[in-house]
């Protein structure tokens, strides 16, 4: 019976919030008293919303900010395939559910490789970023240089997709490159795995603060 309740509740979890992993982000905004979440891979704008929810726990939805970025009406098939990503839906289309939040929504649209350049010296500094966008070493690795500089001693920086098994793919690698004297990294230990046709996807969420913080 216990094991019974044990799957219905992780069922529950997995409809409301994601895989297991997830929980990890609404940990951490809730800890932090989160007022500015910025996220690389916005998608759906569903996850932007639960952490907005969550960011509401501790603070007035006027107060918080929401920065988000991401392909929209970019994406193509071709991209698809070269990020691994997913095709979102319309920017308007995702930033109509978030202004029902009632937070502050800034959403940007295009490859990362222009857009943070061109926004990253008129943002402020953020509380909390997560990078989940393009899935490339070379998209991964940008994304990282541009969130450094919104990164003070009290933000905390999650990516996803750290391919437990892969380097060819994903933040693997551009996370052992990151410099241990500057950063803390630390490998957190939930891991999720998705059956492929090539074979399992074992995937950590890794979380970044600068040391001191």
């Amino acid at each position: 019976m216990v094991r019974l309740l044990q799957k219905v509740k992780a069922k529950i979890y997995h409809f409301l919030y994601g895989p297991k992993r997830y929980r990890y982000l609404f940990e951490a905004i809730l800890t932090l008293r989160a007022r500015r979440i910025m996220e690389i891979g916005t998608w759906n704008g569903r996850r932007a919303e639960k952490m907005i929810v969550a960011a509401k726990q501790h603070r007035a939805a006027s107060e918080i900010e929401y920065y988000g970025f991401d392909l929209f009406e970019q994406m193509t098939p071709e991209i698809n395939r070269g990020e691994l990503s997913k095709t979102p839906p319309t920017q308007a289309e995702v930033a109509a559910r978030l202004q029902k939040t009632g937070a502050h929504v800034h959403l940007f649209e295009g490859f990362t490789h222009d857009t943070l350049p061109q926004v990253v010296g008129h943002l402020p500094k953020m509380d909390f970023i997560f990078i989940d966008g393009g899935h490339s070493l070379e998209t991964i690795a940008n994304d990282w240089q541009y969130a450094q500089e919104l990164v003070d001693d009290q933000t905390v920086v999650i990516f996803d997709d750290y391919y437990f098994d892969r380097s060819d793919l994903g933040a693997k690698t551009m996370i052992e490159k990151i410099d241990p004297k500057k950063y803390q990294v630390e490998i957190l230990p939930i891991r999720d795995r998705f059956k492929k046709e090539w074979g399992i996807l074992s995937i950590n969420f890794v979380r970044v603060t600068r040391r001191g913080s």
